[in-house]
């Protein structure tokens, strides 16, 4: 098989946006959601998602003593129970993360009250515990089929049979090194957004109304290109509604929050609110480079692109040999 080029994976992206999208952010809104309602806010998740892609840092660092080092999701608590974790200034976090430092201080007091994190010697690690395990190789294993479907996807799109089934093996295989490539690209991923809106779950209730649009697109998979010179391409959206309880529920952002975000969204004329029926819809005259922030799109799919090509390019390697 020929290893494509990441760039050659934005291309694909970009000339199937809305077909794409609806996958992505549909795993988005599953995987940030649940980062929501298990740390209580998106804030402290990105800030788990932080210090677990430490330990999977940690756990590579083996590999340079051992080339067989085992990194598979099988012997990853043994692995993690094996490893020093490393002092992180606040303000190191803070930078990466695009979060206040007050405010990285006070959600990781909060998450080592939770027992997420534990404090030893001055130095914090994501140490779960036995409850957090059970969930956590749930939570793994949904995951691990969301971005084997997103990476299947990708190869389809570019004639490569690699199946969704290959890609998830792959992973739990060498779970410790595609995690921590998968993790770094969501921890940028809420840092670019968090740049633009400085408010995560801003974020989490925008991307429930970026997965309305592209499930009602996705069947005519316009490219980006196509709908940024006529955005009459998505006209057909604007009978597209959400409520505020369906966000609620989806993401677990309490009802109140939910309506005085949306409120936010509407000053931002992203969406409208129906008077009577009190529904969100897509605004009619949205401008889609507006709605779709060129700037941000690109990262998005740079960062992304470069996940699957790690993952494509470990697929076809190891096939090799």
């Amino acid at each position: 098989m020929q290893l494509p080029s990441r760039e050659n994976i934005e291309k694909v992206i970009l000339e199937n946006y809305f077909e794409y999208s609806y996958l992505f952010q549909e795993f988005q809104s599953k995987f940030l959601s649940g980062l929501n309602s298990r740390y209580q806010s998106i804030e402290n998740g990105n800030l788990v998602l932080y210090y677990a892609n430490q330990t999977h840092h940690n756990i590579l660092r083996k590999k340079d003593y051992d080339f067989n080092f085992d990194v598979s999701l099988d012997k990853f608590w043994i692995n993690l129970r094996e490893i020093q974790p490393n002092q992180i200034p606040i303000i190191k976090i803070a930078s990466d993360t695009f979060l206040p430092k007050e405010t990285v201080r006070r959600k990781i007091l909060y998450l080592i009250k939770k027992k997420v994190l534990n404090k030893k010697n001055r130095k914090i690690e994501w140490s779960p515990n036995d409850q957090y395990k059970k969930n956590y190789n749930i939570n793994i294993a949904k995951e691990i089929e969301g971005v084997a479907r997103l990476t299947g996807y990708i190869c389809k799109k570019i004639n490569l049979s690699i199946s969704s089934q290959i890609v998830a093996k792959e992973l739990e295989d060498k779970f410790s090194f595609y995690w921590f490539h998968f993790l770094n690209s969501q921890i940028e991923y809420l840092k670019v957004w968090n740049k633009k809106f400085n408010d995560l779950e801003l974020l989490l209730i925008t991307i429930q109304i970026a997965t309305l649009v592209t499930s009602k697109t996705k069947e005519k998979n316009h490219s980006y290109k196509d709908v940024n010179e006529d955005s009459s391409l998505i006209k057909d959206i604007v009978s597209a509604s959400i409520s505020v309880n369906s966000i609620s529920d989806v993401t677990g952002i309490p009802r109140a929050t939910c309506v005085r975000k949306l409120k936010t969204l509407v000053k931002l004329k992203i969406v409208s609110q129906d008077k009577i029926t009190k529904k969100y819809y897509i605004l009619p005259d949205v401008d889609s480079k507006n709605f779709i922030p060129k700037e941000i799109t690109l990262k998005v799919v740079k960062l992304f692109s470069k996940l699957y090509f790690i993952c494509i390019r470990g697929i076809i390697f190891n096939n090799s040999n």
